[in-house]
């Protein structure tokens, strides 16, 4: 049984290696996902977007009434005043004091209506600011994607082209040896093997470079197992329609976040003008409170005790009788007035209005004012701007891929003819036709000619991917 459990220990510990050593390959979708979820840059503005929803939350609150409650707790000792008669007193007293209090703005020239209408605007510019940064990091997730589908085609290449170098190699020592060809035509064809081996390594390091930029991107840890699930790609043939710069700069200004950005901010700095123009005009309150308040030292008399009259002798008749003035002996009830009623019969209320005319403030609203007329100016220059740099984006990005499809249709046709040249070349070698020199120059040629149409066809594609996306298209294959 020992020996079973062992076997069955190590069985599933080799597939748990063998799986964890399995290649993960990632789709575009994937390593797009990815990098929108773990970009740094993203993130921030993600943050800062949020900063822009609480100031939307606080400048809608800013229009409802403020309400404040206080509570105060007072002990006096020696000689001191009962702060709820206004006497004097020797006797410790302790006193609470309760209020509540409210205020609401009614006019103050439209500027709290005019902030929130500016904190939404603010909102929608930092929410295309983070839309650009999302499509700056999609952009360059496409580019390093397509780098590496180059980047493998390249090694596919390059090591046909290194498997062609050693065959003929190989042939021609055995030849050499046996005193067939020259050593020169040997050690020329020697010599094509160890320069298409220098070239399999920088294929292979430009490779491993294009793999770490990705990962990098994608802010992974590690490169190591990682490749890439090649989607099929369709090379499109472009039409008039499609690069047609006006048209793409139309569409660009209706999908483009950078020039939705600006325009928001545009309207936002108007907003701000408003805002301080707002200044120059009377400012109306209403406000209200309630207060009241409670003293230890709080009596009342409740009644009286009716004692034996007292009498008095206060003078003398014309007969010589005694005068007697009798005084009732009344002394009072006194008792401490409880804490609810005297909440009660302290109760205060008040209500008014407030009315704020400015009339000199140093040209603080003036100077505001003219700030904000000057940043509006600004604005505006930036957003004429932007939709400058747009369009000459646009036309570059137009011209970029008419001049890549030209460059692939002619790398496609120059593969094509130099395909059957080395072929014929190739075989003329063999039978002794050709001389190693126009062998290997016909070799490089057809490996040069292998290399740019490649370049020129992911190039071309993603030339074609910056256009699709200055039209909205989805940055997808």
């Amino acid at each position: 049984m020992t020996g079973k459990y062992s076997l069955l220990f190590f069985a599933l510990l080799f597939t748990m290696v063998n799986v964890q050593g399995q290649q993960t390959s990632w789709t575009l979708q994937q390593c797009l996902q990815r990098a929108l979820d773990y970009n740094i840059s993203i993130k921030q503005s993600a943050l800062n977007n949020e900063i822009n929803q609480v100031n939307i939350d606080q400048s809608s609150a800013a229009m409802f009434p403020s309400l404040n409650g206080s509570a105060s707790q007072n002990y006096y000792n020696g000689k001191s005043i009962d702060p709820t008669t206004n006497n004097f007193t020797l006797q410790e007293v302790q006193s609470s004091a309760f209020s509540l209090s409210t205020s609401v703005s009614i006019f103050e020239g439209f500027q709290l209506q005019n902030s929130l209408k500016q904190s939404k605007l603010n909102y929608l510019s930092s929410k295309n600011d983070l839309q650009k940064i999302k499509d700056d990091v999609s952009l360059n997730v496409i580019n390093f994607f397509l780098q590496i589908l180059y980047n493998q085609e390249l090694l596919v290449i390059t090591r046909s082209q290194l498997d062609a170098s050693k065959v003929q190699r190989d042939r021609t020592k055995r030849m050499n040896e046996l005193g067939s060809i020259s050593k020169s035509s040997y050690l020329d064809l020697e010599s094509q093997y160890a320069t298409d081996e220098l070239r399999l390594i920088q294929a292979q390091a430009q490779y491993d470079q294009s793999i770490l930029s990705l990962t990098q991107l994608l802010e992974l840890d590690s490169v190591q197992n990682f490749t890439i699930s090649a989607p099929e790609i369709i090379v499109p043939e472009p039409n008039a329609e499609q690069f047609n710069t006006n048209n793409i700069y139309a569409k660009a200004l209706t999908t483009q976040p950078i020039i939705k950005s600006s325009e928001y901010k545009v309207l936002s700095s108007e907003k701000s003008l408003a805002i301080a123009k707002g200044s120059y005009y009377p400012r109306i309150f209403a406000s209200g409170s309630v207060n009241t308040n409670y003293s230890s030292a709080g009596q009342t008399i409740v009644g009286y005790n009716q004692g034996t009259p007292l009498s008095t002798l206060t003078g003398y008749t014309a007969s010589g009788e005694d005068v007697y003035t009798v005084t009732p002996n009344i002394s009072p009830i006194i008792q401490d007035i409880p804490f609810n009623d005297q909440l009660d019969n302290n109760l205060g209320k008040s209500v008014g209005v407030t009315l704020q005319v400015p009339i000199f403030n140093g040209f603080t609203a003036r100077s505001n004012v003219k700030r904000a007329q000057l940043n509006y100016q600004i604005t505006q220059l930036n957003h004429e701007a932007n939709k400058k740099a747009l369009f000459k984006s646009v036309q570059q990005a137009v011209i970029d891929a008419t001049s890549s499809y030209k460059k692939y249709v002619a790398g496609q046709r120059s593969v094509e003819a130099l395909d059957e040249s080395f072929k014929f070349n190739e075989r003329s070698l063999e039978l002794g036709g050709i001389s190693t020199f126009d062998y290997l120059l016909s070799k490089n040629n057809y490996a040069k000619a292998q290399a740019d149409f490649l370049q020129a066809k992911y190039d071309y594609i993603f030339r074609v991917k910056i256009i699709d996306f200055y039209e909205g298209k989805p940055l997808t294959f």
